[in-house]
């Protein structure tokens, strides 16, 4: 691997980027929120310690979720990888989640 060397200006102007984004993001959930009448969209913290406490979402969840999304596209998909999930010894359905092993997304978003 080669090392690569980002110039420290580069990395400010990235993060002032990212800042306007969450700034417009908050901006178009909030009017969603409100045209909607529910309060479902979960608006992102400002950067701090306690960010991602804040923002209320599992790291671990998430990686699961990539995880099994990866392995059922590798196993063909939804229909394939049921024929395959029987085919295989540990293969089981689990309650509240597809053949491939992914959870109910109403479930995965209500966490």
């Amino acid at each position: 691997d080669l090392p690569v060397e980002i110039d420290n200006s580069v990395v400010k102007s990235a993060e002032a980027g990212w800042e306007e984004g969450r700034i417009a993001l908050n901006e178009f959930l909030a009017t969603l929120n409100e045209t909607t009448g529910l309060n479902e969209m979960k608006l992102i913290p400002p950067p701090g310690p306690d960010q991602k406490k804040e923002y209320g979402r599992s790291a671990r969840k998430y990686f699961e979720l990539a995880k099994k999304t990866k392995l059922c596209q590798n196993r063909g998909g939804p229909a394939l990888s049921q024929a395959w999930g029987q085919l295989m010894v540990s293969g089981y359905l689990q309650e509240n989640m597809d053949s491939c092993g992914i959870p109910d997304p109403v479930e995965y978003f209500y966490q």
